[in-house]
């Protein structure tokens, strides 16, 4: 019978103990979070040996947490805005793997060639200059002028006179005109890793005044003035903001005339290939 009553006690007073855990439990409107402290009640005293607790920080700091994180998020956020917003000229200067530090637009370029024509029967070495005037990057208009300073018989005509045959040559004496010049390419090399020349490569058409000298053995000769139709092919090495290297491709096609060993002329179509070396400077120069 006291065993009886023990048990019985004993289930009474667990009951009771986990009644009021759980009615702490299902009544803890804030989730098991700690309320707000009383101001007024003091902090707990530290034990002997302990370090003091730190202060929490002051309700006052928290406006000014937000308004520091409220001008980094926009600091960040005109950052986001000035690289979508570009205006045309920084546009201009990124249009490739990397920031171009070399421009075209606006300036004027002067230039020196030196180069040679391949002929029919004699080459020539060919002297002259060039001016342009670049609208944009892409764009250009420029004059040029070449004149065939020394010329020199080539094999094939040597293996003509050996055969006692009728040579009519034409060669080029001096051309000038203008061609509009595109340049849709930009870009660079890397030369064993450690040269890194910025190139474009640029091609261009234009209408020449083209004149020729004809001769040929024992007939009078001839100056013919001619209307050519030109087109070329350019690439460009950049040395520095102002000046570059280019090698030159252009192709003359006109209408000329050769004389005839017993009189006149007869009329062909001529092409001249020239192959020329400029060097260039740019205007104004850029910093």
């Amino acid at each position: 019978m006291k065993h009886s009553k023990l048990v019985a006690l004993t289930l009474a007073f667990f009951a009771f103990v986990s009644f009021q855990v759980f009615a702490d439990d299902l009544f803890d409107l804030d989730g098991g979070a700690a309320g707000p402290e009383d101001p007024t009640a003091e902090a707990a005293p530290a034990e002997e040996g302990e370090a003091p607790a730190a202060e929490a920080p002051q309700n006052a700091d928290a406006p000014k947490t937000a308004q520091l994180d409220a001008g980094a998020a926009s600091a960040d956020s005109e950052s986001e805005k000035e690289l979508r917003d570009l205006n045309v000229e920084k546009k201009k200067q990124i249009k490739v793997v990397q920031k171009k530090d070399f421009t075209k637009d606006g300036r004027f370029e002067l230039g020196i060639d030196i180069g040679f024509a391949c002929g029919d029967w004699e080459d020539l070495l060919a002297v002259g200059i060039r001016a342009a005037y670049h609208f944009n990057e892409y764009i250009a208009l420029q004059a040029r002028f070449l004149y065939g300073a020394v010329s020199w018989e080539n094999e094939t005509l040597k293996q003509a006179k050996e055969a006692d045959a009728y040579v009519a040559k034409s060669n080029l004496m001096l051309t000038g005109g203008a061609s509009a010049v595109f340049t849709p390419f930009y870009g660079k090399l890397s030369v064993f890793g450690d040269l890194i020349p910025k190139y474009d490569l640029n091609a261009s058409v234009g209408v020449y005044y083209y004149r020729t000298v004809a001769e040929g053995e024992g007939v009078k000769k001839m100056n013919n003035n001619n209307v050519a139709f030109q087109v070329g092919f350019a690439p460009r090495i950049f040395l520095g903001k102002n000046a570059s290297l280019s090698l030159n491709f252009d192709w003359f096609i006109m209408k000329d005339k050769r004389p005839k060993q017993e009189g006149g002329s007869s009329a062909y179509l001529k092409s001249d290939f020239l192959f020329t070396i400029n060097a260039s400077m740019f205007l104004p120069f850029a910093k």
